[in-house]
């Protein structure tokens, strides 16, 4: 088994990603950066201007599908990424409900 020499300047190149992660971790991405707090340091938007440039090659390898169009290619990865950004919005507002009132929970009088 070989090991990855993963360097951080490696971890800020969108096309990393995509080639070794796949549509998986970039769904994952797309889903960290809208809903968890530990997403906002990944590189969301010249990570889905990559992903739309190799979207054929995503959505073949990642769902195991060749429709032999690349405009559909294109259109499924653009469903999952908004299925995904949806889910990652409304995990972070579940979440800022949840912890919000504790941690605002002071009452002041002004």
């Amino acid at each position: 088994m070989e090991l990855l020499d993963i360097t951080f300047k490696d971890l800020l190149n969108p096309e990393f990603y995509i080639v070794y992660g796949g549509l998986w971790l970039f769904l994952f991405i797309v889903y960290a950066e809208t809903g968890l707090l530990a997403g906002f340091f990944l590189p969301g938007d010249s990570l889905l201007f990559v992903a739309g440039i190799y979207s054929n090659e995503l959505i073949t390898k990642g769902l195991r599908i060749d429709l032999n169009s690349e405009f559909i290619h294109l259109l499924i990865l653009t469903v999952l990424v908004i299925i995904c950004g949806v889910a990652g919005n409304t995990t972070g507002y579940w979440f800022g409900k949840k912890s919000g009132p504790t941690l605002y929970s002071r009452k002041d009088t002004f």
